[in-house]
Formats: structure tokens, C-alpha cells, sequence
């Protein structure tokens, strides 16, 4: 009887200590993402004639969107430098993300009707793959779905909320941002930033 409290008591705060260790993991990344979000001090050229010969790297519009290099839940490796040339739609989210969820038919609906025009790449932070797989199984989205398991590209891109989306020109020059959930209009819209 006592053997089995006290394997009762050990077992509680194996849970407790194993949710006090992933409240403190997600506080922490929190924290990160809160302390790493800068907000630009100068004001940025807003002229569309922006170059890839002036721009610089970074996230605001007008920079030159941040490299990276991702696996795709196939396991087929995407360089972003390689797209230029093509008009792409960066897309943050998670499985855990409601407002993704809501978010994510609609991109489908939009990529199938633009496919032939746009690479949408949508960059799922901080999971692993068989959670990606799983969430995505039966859905049949055909856009590009990356693995960003670490979350550094989403650092990179300093994403505090998800989704958020970033619309990159031929050139590979940011031209127009989304914070929060689009509708098939409002993925238009902002793609008409980089088609033109």
C-alpha cells in the first residue's frame, strides 16, 4: 500500500515537474521573441522603384528578404535565394494557431488559382514533423509546407504572432507584410504589391 503512494506521489511530480519544464520553455521563448522585436528607429524608403543593387537585408519593406534553407515535411530541401526570379508568399503558422487554421484554406484556395504565378512556402514554427504531418493529413493543401523545428528562421524574421506572412517580389525585396489571418481577398490584395 505505501509502495504504491509513494510510486502514486513520484509519479505527480514527474507530471508536475515535466509541465513545469514546458510552461517555463514556452515562457522563455516568449520572452525571447518580445525582447528580440525591433521596431525601426529610421524612417524606410517606401519607393517601390527599390532595387536589389540598394536594398539591404531585413524584414521591414523595401529590404531584401532574410536567406534561409529549410527541409519540406517530404524532406526535400527549399533555399529561399534559389526563388529569385519568382514571386513567393512566406507564410508563419502552427498547428496549435487558430486563427492558421482559419487562415489556411483560404491560402490553398488562393495558391490553387495562382500556382502558375506564386511559390507559397508555409513555414511551421517550433514543431516537429510527424505533428506537422498529422495536422496536415486529409486537409489536401498543395502549397509547400517547411519545417522550422528550431524557430531560428522565424527569429530571423522576428514573428511574434502567427500567422503572419511576408509578400517577396522577383527580386527577392519585401514589398508588403500581413499580421494575423487573411481572407482569399486579402491575400489577393497583397499580392498585387508583388505583381506588378
Amino acid at each position: 500500500m505505501k509502495s504504491n503512494k509513494k510510486k502514486s506521489k513520484s509519479t505527480n511530480k514527474n507530471v508536475i515537474l515535466t509541465v513545469s519544464i514546458v510552461l517555463v520553455f514556452i515562457l522563455g521563448i516568449s520572452i525571447y521573441f518580445l525582447n528580440n522585436y525591433v521596431v525601426s528607429s529610421q524612417i524606410k524608403n517606401q519607393n517601390t522603384d527599390t532595387t536589389i543593387n540598394n536594398a539591404q537585408i531585413g524584414i521591414e519593406k523595401g529590404d531584401l528578404a532574410p536567406d534561409f534553407t529549410l527541409k519540406d515535411v517530404n524532406g526535400k530541401t527549399v533555399t529561399l535565394s534559389k526563388l529569385k526570379g519568382k514571386k513567393v508568399i512566406l507564410n508563419f503558422w502552427a498547428t496549435t494557431c487558430p486563427y492558421c487554421k482559419i487562415e489556411m484554406p483560404e491560402l490553398n484556395k488562393f495558391y490553387q488559382n495562382n500556382k502558375n504565378d506564386v511559390v507559397l512556402l508555409a513555414i511551421d514554427i517550433g514543431e516537429d514533423k510527424s505533428t506537422v504531418e498529422n495536422y496536415l493529413a486529409g486537409k489536401g493543401y498543395s502549397f509547400d509546407v517547411l519545417l522550422d523545428s528550431d524557430a531560428k528562421v522565424a527569429m530571423d524574421y522576428k514573428v511574434q504572432f502567427i500567422p503572419m506572412s511576408f509578400f517577396i517580389d522577383k527580386d527577392g525585396i519585401i514589398r508588403a507584410i500581413s499580421n494575423g489571418a487573411m481572407t482569399y481577398d486579402e491575400v489577393d490584395q497583397y499580392f498585387k504589391t508583388i505583381s506588378q
